[in-house]
């Protein structure tokens, strides 16, 4: 069983983030059996670039539950699931980072949908989402909003579960232990990095693959 997911966050420094918005599809491999979908109210300010990269924005965290509200739903959806996500590192490690401010541990095994493309379909212009379905015909919609994201991440994983008849390659990329979580202070953007438009290099940011100071 699989839990299909995509969380926004705040932005801001590493380890400090909080989720404004998650969508989480249960996926038995062949169909769609459960699904959670919902705003958060991270209790802290969302940063401008977000703001303008998801639409989604201070005012419509008022009413929004708090992550603490939705703790359990999130849990019981995902029991007994294997995380799938687009750059699975990033969402598993912001559950992981709100359920230890509650107390708690979270821990699932995860499937990343960029390792996996990488491996099955490769030679791709771009990995990121919007691009790669894209190229892939796969249609989406509100683009870095969470329910659109997990939806499109939901298509792109049946794609490559038929492209992976052996079943090999998915098994050999779960990952069962947490990354190691870089020290950031430590880290720059390097003028060299490959990105053409400020566009790219946002998505990479909101994906997780890379984080400010």
């Amino acid at each position: 069983m699989y839990a299909i997911l995509d969380i926004e966050t705040t932005g801001g420094k590493f380890n400090e983030e909080g989720i404004t918005e998650i969508a989480i599809y249960k996926f038995d491999g062949q169909k769609v059996v459960d699904q959670f979908i919902s705003l958060i109210n991270p209790e802290q300010p969302i940063q401008p670039f977000v703001i303008g990269l998801t639409g989604i924005n201070n005012e419509m965290m008022r009413n929004a539950p708090k992550f603490y509200e939705v703790a359990k739903r999130i849990v019981e959806i995902t029991n007994d699931c294997i995380i799938v996500a687009h750059n699975a590192n990033f969402d598993h490690r912001i559950l992981r980072l709100e359920y230890r401010r509650l107390g708690f541990e979270y821990d699932r095994k995860t499937l990343c949908t960029v390792e996996l493309s990488k491996k099955l379909i490769p030679d791709q212009d771009s990995y990121s989402l919007g691009k790669l379905v894209r190229a892939l015909g796969i249609p989406l919609s509100d683009r870095h909003r969470a329910n659109g994201d997990a939806l499109a991440t939901v298509k792109l994983f049946k794609m490559l579960l038929v492209k992976d008849t052996g079943k090999d390659i998915l098994k050999e990329l779960v990952k069962t232990e947490p990354p190691l979580l870089l020290n950031t202070k430590l880290m720059r953007i390097p003028d060299y990095l490959p990105y053409s438009t400020l566009e790219d290099y946002l998505n990479d940011y909101q994906e997780g693959i890379l984080f400010l100071v």
